[in-house]
């Protein structure tokens, strides 16, 4: 209950902070629009020029989660004696009433991080992108640069296509997100999970929650009224969870993040670390990013359609299919580590 509360706390925040961040953001841009800044202060601000009041919200969002991430681990320590937990994750305490495995699974110093982060890179951003490739010769997407579908539906919007800003654009954002929601969900809070469950309710659990926390986005072209308001966040915060009434959306998209959560938790602990979770996360953000910057969904599809196909990458069982075969071989490429005295599952 005190993880969900956290996720609670964490959404109020946002809601609070947001409206504040756009302000902060916009008036960046404004300030260095016609001034010499250093490349990172200039990056920073272009990106907050360009960017709508959700992606402020989804910034706050994960500023939320990271500045309440402290006072949860406080929370979890009360109610327990002292003790030495040197080979916890992240030596933490949980009540005794709720603690299975003592210690959980340490995260282990890994000999093959860069190699099982490259590998998870290619493997889930290749077999996406292959999904997409394939979407695209079935007419059910179509390059930004042609003049129609392969079914022949007419491009309505064409552009050129430049790739190069195209991976400017995703990349470090991609680089961010997989560094910080890795630490957070599969560092973290699964440490704490493998210390209050054993692993297949843990992993279970932490997916559903990292699946609910993603679910949170807003709908496609939400308008808000005023984004300075105080009660701006608020607003689109009742927007968001006007998902959850959509029986389509959760089947297509609910279903897509809560086998995606699976599949990393379960990297995470066949590995005992973190790296192949990255490279993971990193080729999917990446993969989805790319093949949104570079292709329009094609528009007048039938509905059962939707079923298989979303309007992107992270909707559909298709995409849902990509990451099932990805989640078999992530575990024929792995091996659970040996069992020793500080790792009880």
């Amino acid at each position: 209950m005190k993880i969900f509360a956290y996720v609670a706390g964490t959404l109020i925040l946002a809601a609070v902070i947001s409206p504040w961040l756009y302000q902060l953001g916009k008036g960046l841009a404004e300030v260095t629009a016609e001034k010499q800044t250093n490349g990172m202060i200039r990056y920073v601000a272009e990106a907050a020029g360009r960017a709508d009041f959700p992606k402020f919200f989804d910034r706050a969002l994960m500023l939320s989660a990271l500045v309440l991430l402290f006072p949860l681990t406080a929370w979890l320590r009360l109610g327990r004696a002292p003790g030495s937990y040197r080979d916890t994750p992240w030596s933490l305490r949980l009540p005794d009433n709720v603690v299975v495995a003592d210690r959980g699974q340490p995260l282990r110093r890994n000999p093959y991080g860069w190699l099982q982060l490259a590998t998870g890179l290619i493997l889930a951003g290749g077999l996406l992108l292959l999904s997409g490739w394939l979407m695209l010769q079935a007419g059910c997407f179509v390059w930004k640069d042609a003049t129609e579908s392969t079914r022949g539906v007419v491009n309505k919007v064409p552009q050129a296509i430049d790739w190069a800003k195209s991976l400017k654009k995703v990349i470090p954002g991609a680089v961010v997100v997989a560094l910080v929601e890795e630490l957070l969900f599969r560092g973290v809070l699964l440490g704490i999970f493998l210390r209050a469950m054993r692993v297949t309710p843990a992993v279970f659990s932490l997916s559903f929650l990292f699946a609910f926390v993603h679910f949170l986005q807003p709908p496609v072209q939400v308008k808000i009224p005023d984004p300075e308001a105080s009660s701006a966040g608020f607003f689109l915060l009742s927007q968001i969870f006007a998902r959850f009434g959509s029986p389509m959306e959760l089947a297509s998209s609910f279903t897509v993040l809560m086998a995606v959560g699976l599949v990393l938790a379960y990297a995470r602990v066949r590995t005992a670390s973190l790296w192949l979770p990255i490279g993971l996360h990193l080729g999917w953000v990446v993969g989805v990013g790319i093949f949104k910057a570079t292709t329009w969904p094609v528009g007048g599809l039938p509905e059962a359609t939707r079923i298989f196909v979303g309007p992107t990458l992270r909707e559909g069982l298709l995409p849902l299919s990509v990451v099932m075969v990805t989640g078999v071989l992530v575990h024929l490429m792995t091996r659970v580590p040996e069992p020793t005295a500080s790792y009880r599952s």
